[in-house]
C-alpha cells in the first residue's frame, strides 16, 4: 500500500504541475489578450518635425501644396491624444501641414456620451500658375487703368477658414449640436472685359482686368438629432451669408481710345441662404428600413446696383429662388437570397426672380430657371447560391423647365430619362472572383419650342446666335455602359485586378450638334509579396474618351458687311475631341532590418487631346478656311518618390523624404495668349521639381 502511494507521487505531482501550468497559461495568455484591449484603448500621440528644400519655384506644381516657391520649409505635424482616466474626458489637439501654407490646426475636448467642443482653423493658398505682363495699373483696387508702364503680374489667392462647435447630450436619445465656420477669401483674380464698337469704329476689344477678391463666408449649422431603437431623427437649419465690399471696377481705357468714359463691370453681389431640413430613419423590421429626407432653401440676392439702370426702376434684382427637396427610400431583406433597395426623388425649384429689361439688345430681359426633377429607382439583389449574385436596377427621371422668352435658352419643356442595369457577381473558384455590369439609359424629350433652331427655316437664319447646338443635356440620346473587374489571388504572393469600362452615346433628334460619344476604360493593378520583408506593387491604365459634334459658324472680317449681309459667311462644321491618355507606376517597400524601412515610388502618366475639324460644306467667304484642326494638347507628369525610415527605439524615428517631379504642358491656348489689349499670358511648357525633407518623429505619450 506504502509502495503504491509512493509509485503514485509522481504521477501526482506530474498533473498537479500540469494543472497550476495550465492554469498559470490561461491567466497569462488572458492577461495578453488584456494587453492587446489596454494597448488599443490606451491614448497615443506623435510629433513629426524637420525640415525640407524645394530647389526652385513651382508655378504648376506649386498651385496648392504650400511650397510654390524656392525655399526651405518647416515640416510640422502632430496629433495629440489624452484622456483623463477618472472623468473619461479626452482633449485632441491635431496640427497638419502646420509650417506650410496648406496648414490645418484643431483643437477638442469632449466627453463621449456628454458634450463636446471644438475650435479648427485652415488655411490653402491658390497661385495662379500662367505669367502675366501687362501695361494695367491700380491693380488690387476698384480703380484701374490701362496704358502704365509694363511689369510682370503673378496672381494668388488665400482662404483662411475658422470654424468653432459645440455638442450636448440633453439624454440618452437625443443631443443638440451648433457650429459656425468664417471664411476669408483675399487675392486677385485675373477677369476681363469688352470695350465697343462705338469706340474703335472696328471690332470689339478685349481688355484686362484684375478683380480685387475680399469675400467673406459665413455658415451657422444647428442639429438637433434624436435616436431611438426605430426611429432616428434629425432636424436642422443651415444658415449662408456671402458678403463682398466691392460692387464694382472701374477701368480707365482712354489710354486705348481716347474718347471713351471710365467702363463699371459689377462684382459677385451679397447674397443670402437659408435652408431648414429633416432627416429620418425608422426600423420597419428586423430586415426593412425607410428613410426620409425634407429640406426648404430659400436663396435672396438683393444688393442694390452700383449705378442706376437706364431700361427699367428696379434698384436690385430682387434674385428670389425657392427650392423644396423630397427624398424617399426603403431598404429590405425580402428574404435571405433576395435584398430589394428602392428610392425617390422630387426637387422643385422655383425662380420668383422678377423679370425686367437690363439691356438695350436681343435677350433684354433676365430669363428666370424654374424646374422640377422627378426620379425613382428600384433595384434587386438576389443570391443564386453562395458564390452567384444577380443584380437588376431601374430608373426613371422626369426634368420639367419652365417657360423662357429667349431664344438663346428655350429648348424643351421637358426630358424623360430611363435607365436599366443588369449585373452578377460570382466567386469563380477560390482565388478569382469576378463581376460584370450592364446599363442602357434612354432620353427623350417633349417638342422642341419655336426659336430652338429645330423649326423649318429657324436655322441660324436670323443674328441671334442659337446655342442649341452645344445643348448636349438637351438632345435625345441612347447610352450603352458596360463594366467587367476580376480580382485574382494567383498565390500567397501575387494578387491581381482589373477593370475594363466601355460606353457608348448616340444623340438625334438635332439637325447639328452633339452626334455621338464614347469611352474606354482597362486598368491592372498588381500586388507581389517578394518576402517576408519586401513586396512590390504595379499598375498601368489607358483611357480614351471622344466626342463628335456638328455645328454652323460665322466670320468675317469686314465690319460693315456684317451689318449689311451678316449670312454670307455661314459654315458648317464638324469636329471630333479625342483625348488618349495612359498612366503607369511601379513600388516597392521593404524592412531590411528591425530598424529600417525603405521605399520608392516611380509613376508616370501621358494625356493627349486632339480636336480634329472639317468643313461639311464649303465657305461663301474665300477669308473663311475650308478646313482644319486645331493643334493637340498633351500633358506629361513624372513622379519619382523615395522615402527611408530609421527607427532609434519603440518610440522614435527618422524619416527622410524625397521627391522628383516634373510637368510638360504645351496647351496653345494659354501660350502666348494675346487677346488682351496690352497684355499677354504665358505659361511655362515644362516645370520640374526637386524637394527633400527630413524629420524626427516621436510616439506614445
Amino acid at each position: 500500500m506504502t509502495g503504491c502511494r509512493y509509485a503514485m507521487l509522481p504521477l501526482s505531482v506530474s498533473v498537479l504541475s500540469f494543472t497550476v501550468t495550465g492554469v498559470v497559461a490561461q491567466e497569462a495568455e488572458q492577461d495578453d489578450g488584456m494587453a492587446e484591449v489596454r494597448v488599443l484603448s490606451t491614448p497615443v500621440s506623435q510629433l513629426s518635425a524637420g525640415l525640407g528644400y524645394s530647389h526652385d519655384d513651382l508655378p504648376l506644381l506649386g498651385r496648392y501644396n504650400g511650397r510654390s516657391d524656392q525655399s526651405a520649409y518647416l515640416l510640422l505635424d502632430f496629433d495629440i491624444n489624452q484622456r483623463d482616466d477618472d472623468t473619461g474626458t479626452w482633449t485632441l489637439v491635431d496640427g497638419r501641414h502646420v509650417g506650410l501654407s496648406n496648414r490645418n490646426l484643431r483643437y477638442e475636448r469632449n466627453r463621449q456620451g456628454d458634450w463636446n467642443y471644438f475650435i479648427e482653423v485652415d488655411q490653402l493658398d491658390s497661385l495662379n500658375p500662367y505669367q502675366y505682363r501687362t501695361d494695367l495699373s491700380g491693380m488690387g483696387t476698384d480703380q484701374q487703368a490701362t496704358g502704365g508702364s509694363e511689369s510682370a503680374l503673378r496672381l494668388a489667392q488665400q482662404r483662411q477658414n475658422i470654424n468653432i462647435g459645440m455638442g450636448k447630450h440633453l439624454s440618452k436619445d437625443v443631443d443638440v449640436s451648433l457650429s459656425y465656420r468664417r471664411e476669408n477669401k483675399e487675392g486677385q483674380r485675373s477677369w476681363g472685359r469688352g470695350g465697343s464698337y462705338a469706340f474703335a469704329g472696328s471690332f470689339e476689344q478685349t481688355f484686362f482686368l484684375v478683380e480685387p477678391i475680399d469675400y467673406r463666408t459665413q455658415e451657422v449649422d444647428a442639429k438637433l438629432n434624436y435616436s431611438g431603437e426605430q426611429l432616428q431623427l434629425q432636424g436642422g437649419y443651415l444658415l449662408s451669408l456671402f458678403d463682398n465690399p466691392t460692387q464694382a471696377v472701374t477701368l480707365d481705357i482712354s489710354s486705348a481710345i481716347p474718347s471713351a468714359s471710365p467702363q463699371l463691370t459689377a462684382t459677385a453681389p451679397d447674397n443670402r441662404s437659408h435652408n431648414l431640413y429633416l432627416n429620418a430613419g425608422y426600423q420597419l423590421s428586423a430586415l426593412t428600413r425607410a428613410t426620409l429626407k425634407l429640406s426648404q432653401q430659400q436663396d435672396r440676392q438683393d444688393e442694390r446696383f452700383y449705378q442706376a439702370n437706364p431700361y427699367n426702376s428696379r434698384s436690385d434684382l430682387g434674385g428670389k429662388i425657392d427650392t423644396l427637396r423630397f427624398h424617399l427610400g426603403l431598404h429590405s431583406r425580402l428574404t435571405p437570397a433576395l435584398t430589394l433597395n428602392a428610392k425617390w426623388r422630387y426637387e422643385d425649384r422655383d425662380d420668383k426672380t422678377p423679370k425686367a429689361r437690363y439691356i438695350p439688345t436681343f435677350g433684354q430681359y433676365n430669363q428666370l430657371e424654374t424646374r422640377t426633377v422627378t426620379s425613382g429607382l428600384l433595384d434587386a439583389t438576389y443570391r443564386v447560391d453562395s458564390g452567384l449574385s444577380l443584380l437588376t436596377g431601374l430608373e426613371h427621371e422626369v426634368l420639367k423647365r419652365g417657360a423662357v422668352d429667349d431664344a438663346n435658352m428655350s429648348r424643351r419643356a421637358q426630358t424623360d430619362e430611363t435607365s436599366l442595369r443588369i449585373g452578377a457577381r460570382k466567386k469563380l473558384s477560390d482565388s478569382l472572383n469576378g463581376s460584370v455590369k450592364l446599363s442602357h439609359s434612354q432620353r427623350k424629350g417633349s417638342a422642341w419650342l419655336p426659336g430652338s433652331g429645330i423649326l423649318a427655316g429657324t436655322l441660324l437664319t436670323t443674328p441671334i446666335a442659337h446655342n442649341y447646338v452645344n445643348s448636349i443635356q438637351f438632345a435625345d440620346r441612347d447610352r450603352d455602359q458596360l463594366r467587367m473587374a476580376l480580382d485574382w489571388y494567383a498565390s500567397e504572393q501575387l494578387s491581381l485586378q482589373g477593370v475594363v469600362e466601355a460606353s457608348q452615346d448616340q444623340y438625334s433628334g438635332l439637325p447639328l450638334g452633339v452626334r455621338d460619344g464614347s469611352s474606354r476604360l482597362v486598368s491592372i493593378d498588381a500586388s507581389y509579396q517578394l518576402s517576408d520583408e519586401w513586396s512590390l506593387s504595379g499598375w498601368v491604365s489607358s483611357s480614351r474618351r471622344q466626342l463628335e459634334s456638328s455645328t454652323q459658324g460665322w466670320s468675317d472680317l469686314d465690319l460693315s458687311n456684317y451689318l449689311s449681309n451678316y449670312s454670307d459667311s455661314m459654315q458648317s462644321w464638324v469636329g471630333t475631341s479625342k483625348d488618349k491618355g495612359y498612366a503607369l507606376g511601379l513600388g516597392i517597400k521593404g524592412q531590411p532590418t528591425d530598424e529600417i524601412k525603405l521605399g520608392a515610388k516611380l509613376q508616370y502618366s501621358n494625356d493627349r487631346n486632339r480636336f480634329d475639324m472639317s468643313a461639311l460644306s464649303a465657305p461663301i467667304d474665300p477669308l473663311f478656311a475650308a478646313n482644319g484642326s486645331l493643334p493637340s494638347i498633351e500633358y506629361r507628369l513624372s513622379q519619382l518618390i523615395l522615402f527611408g525610415e530609421y527607427a532609434i527605439d519603440a518610440q522614435q524615428e527618422v524619416r527622410v523624404d524625397y521627391r522628383y517631379e516634373r510637368i510638360s504642358n504645351n496647351d496653345w491656348s494659354w501660350n502666348n495668349h494675346t487677346d488682351y489689349a496690352a497684355t499677354t499670358v504665358t505659361q511655362l511648357a515644362k516645370d520640374d521639381h526637386h524637394f527633400i525633407g527630413i524629420a524626427y518623429v516621436y510616439r506614445g505619450w
